[in-house]
């Protein structure tokens, strides 16, 4: 059986840590226990809800006046909320990168070694944390959700970490998965794959037994994005009324229905109207599509908010193949105005690419030699008597 551990529940990113550890260097045990005390006697109070984002409004109010320094260095110099610096600390203490040794909190040689980006030391963490798994499962089955990877780890933290076998670990995944983007070792678009630089971290780890897989792998990605660059190149192309009828499309296969491009002369700001049930009522949405790659500003959403009422509308999307503004992202939503759906053109893609529009699956099936599959015959097998 396994030897059980503990492991960081909320992994922090390696270069916050980083940045943590050096701010906490020297800090005394009283004041960093007496600092996480106010936070965590205030946390769940309805007094205080919502104000855990913006540090210089709870430290004065949440923070005793002799901890206040503290927290304002931890955010200040790391830009790491000061109720999340404990993620550090328990990294520190479950892979002996640090201690309160006495009164004072003082880095190991391991934990010099961690802050200069040692490589044998962060492949020894991510063994520890189970990260090895999760990127292996990315790797496995990329592109993937959450789920796909969570059955796996699950086993994992169950068989070697102290976690309670009531907890699902989807927490402890989110977390590390969080870490490995801001690697750079994975990457999300609508799913999680792996990059070029996890597939040669796994192979100088030694996480394959195969070592042509990743290579397969590699391709296949290589494949996907390249698929991907050519559908968008070729949605810049498109003729205007031509990119009108493939949005239709992509709204019928969404589920939409009584789709219809609207007229060429008057159309109002609006190319596309559909109906889309919502619950148990059925509303009609107004669509407008811009084939373009500048920004879409506000002038846009509120022109097409003055359409709703001629199309008997009650919400709208636009679509577009560039991206949206900050100040037309903001007014989207705008309290007491029809809501506004913004699809940028990574998010196109990605719809598209989910709903067999403008590309063709492939399957590719590979197979393995299976010996444990054999190992029954061998044990039927009788041998005939001898001489």
């Amino acid at each position: 059986m396994a030897e059980k551990y503990p492991i960081t529940t909320w992994m922090p990113v390696y270069e916050d840590a980083r940045r943590v550890l050096r701010v906490l260097e020297g800090v005394r045990l009283s004041n960093w226990q007496s600092m996480n005390k106010s936070i965590n006697d205030k946390w769940k109070s309805p007094e205080f809800k919502g104000i855990w984002k913006t540090p210089h409004e709870y430290i004065p109010v949440v923070i005793s006046l002799e901890d206040q320094e503290l927290a304002h260095r931890i955010w200040h110099e790391t830009k790491v909320l000061p109720h999340y610096a404990f993620n550090t600390v328990e990294l520190a203490q479950n892979n002996c990168l640090g201690v309160f040794d006495g009164d004072c909190f003082s880095l190991t040689a391991t934990g010099q070694q961690f802050l200069k980006c040692d490589d044998s030391t962060l492949e020894k963490i991510d063994c520890y944390e189970g990260i090895l798994v999760i990127l292996s499962e990315v790797a496995d089955k990329s592109p993937g959700t959450e789920n796909d990877f969570l059955t796996e780890f699950r086993g994992w933290l169950h068989s070697h970490s102290t976690f309670s076998p009531k907890n699902s670990g989807l927490v402890a995944q989110r977390y590390r998965l969080i870490n490995l983007r801001r690697r750079g070792l994975i990457e999300k678009k609508s799913k999680y794959s792996i990059t070029d630089a996890g597939l040669e971290y796994l192979r100088r780890v030694g996480s394959f037994n195969d070592k042509e897989r990743p290579t397969l792998e590699e391709e296949v990605n290589r494949n996907n994005t390249s698929a991907r660059q050519q559908l968008g190149e070729f949605l810049q192309t498109m003729q205007p009324y031509a990119f009108e009828h493939l949005i239709k499309r992509l709204l019928e296969a969404m589920g939409y229905d009584n789709v219809e491009v609207t007229s060429v002369t008057n159309d109002k700001g609006v190319d596309v109207v559909g109906d889309i049930e919502l619950g148990i009522s059925r509303v009609r949405e107004v669509i407008q599509v811009k084939r373009q790659q500048a920004n879409v500003g506000r002038v846009v959403l509120d022109s097409l908010r003055g359409s709703l009422h001629r199309f008997d509308a009650v919400r709208a999307t636009i679509v577009s193949t560039g991206k949206f503004s900050k100040t037309a992202k903001a007014a989207a939503f705008d309290k007491g105005a029809a809501p506004i759906t913004l699809i940028d053109g990574e998010r196109l893609l990605d719809l598209l690419m989910e709903h067999d529009i403008g590309i063709r699956r492939r399957e590719i099936r590979v197979f393995e030699f299976d010996p444990e599959s054999l190992s029954e015959f061998e044990d039927d097998a009788v041998l005939p008597p001898s001489g």
